[in-house]
């Protein structure tokens, strides 16, 4: 259960970014107090009827907080977020947390953004300290990329440069590659889901040389230490097979013959999704709200990870 203070607050104004992500526009409730100041680049948790989900603050004034959320139609098998956050809703929100920030001092040299992970960084890159900056954005789908354009112009600005990786066309990065380009010495910020971020982590430290890597904290971490390997049961295809834990889960259902489609294989698109009958997970997905990763009856096999010695899956 969550102890942290909500208050009510508002859907003031929505609109579409891309086709799965919105711009929002909160404030308070009507006849309530306003909401907290806040710095951009900052997280909230917000509240959307039973729903939890944790959001970068792109903007914050007077009238409230500017979010953008990626919303999926998840076939209507249980309540998600999109229809609710609708202009004029009810919602609540926690108070704004994170150092992420315009206001950090951090003297980044490289991103990688996964997805809506780019909006903290474009909070850092707005406050017009750095120059001279290399991001790595991936995301799946190219009319995705939410705020590339302002990524970019500010890239043009600031002498900076913007590679895309589009997930769906391209498969997923090969991150030692992308390491591999970036200068031992150089500090990178990075934002996205979970898996990804540990992905990346690990492509720095295989790595010859030091890099200094910062994540902005809103990611779940890894849950401490977990099996080298799983039982897994797959109750609809009768199925059991031992898993290594250094390897996706996804390729080790597949391999034993339990076909699940994916597309991002970075935590992203929702498309590998499989329903956990027994089990506790270490969710590092962009896709499950905060309740839902707290309940586990889902996960996202292409990034997540068994925290026990055995799981049951409803594939």
């Amino acid at each position: 259960m969550r102890t942290e203070t909500v208050r009510p607050a508002t859907v003031r104004a929505a609109r579409a970014l891309t086709p799965s992500v919105t711009q929002y526009w909160l404030t308070g409730a009507p006849g309530g107090e306003p909401l907290p100041a806040a710095v951009p680049g900052q997280h909230l948790t917000l509240r959307v009827g039973p729903r939890y989900k944790t959001y970068t603050i792109l903007a914050s004034g007077e009238e409230g907080y500017e979010l953008a959320v990626r919303n999926r139609d998840r076939g209507g098998r249980r309540d998600h977020l999109s229809p609710r956050l609708h202009v004029g809703a009810p919602v609540r929100v926690s108070a704004p947390g994170g150092n992420f920030t315009a206001e950090d001092a951090t003297a980044f040299t490289h991103f990688v953004a996964g997805g809506v992970g780019v909006n903290p960084i474009l909070a850092v890159l707005s406050g017009g300290r750095l120059r001279d900056w290399r991001l790595v954005y991936v995301d799946r789908g190219a009319e995705e990329f939410p705020f590339l354009e302002r990524v970019r112009e500010l890239a043009r600005e600031q002498n900076g440069s913007v590679v895309t990786f589009d997930t769906g066309a391209q498969g997923r990065p090969d991150w030692d590659g992308v390491v591999a380009g970036i200068p031992v010495g150089s500090t990178v910020g990075v934002c996205g889901p979970a898996g990804m971020v540990a992905a990346v982590r690990d492509a720095v430290e295989r790595a010859p040389g030091p890099r200094q890597l910062i994540t902005d904290g809103s990611s779940a971490g890894t849950a401490g230490d977990m099996p080298a390997s799983v039982e897994v049961e797959c109750v609809k295809t009768g199925i059991t097979f031992e898993a290594a834990q250094h390897q996706p889960l996804l390729d080790a259902l597949n391999r034993n013959g339990v076909g699940v489609p994916s597309s991002c294989r970075q935590g992203i698109c929702g498309t590998c999704e499989v329903e956990v009958h027994t089990g506790r997970i270490d969710h590092r997905d962009e896709v499950l709200t905060d309740q839902e990763k707290a309940e586990s009856s889902y996960m996202l096999p292409c990034v997540s990870k068994s925290i026990g010695k055995r799981l049951v899956l409803n594939v």
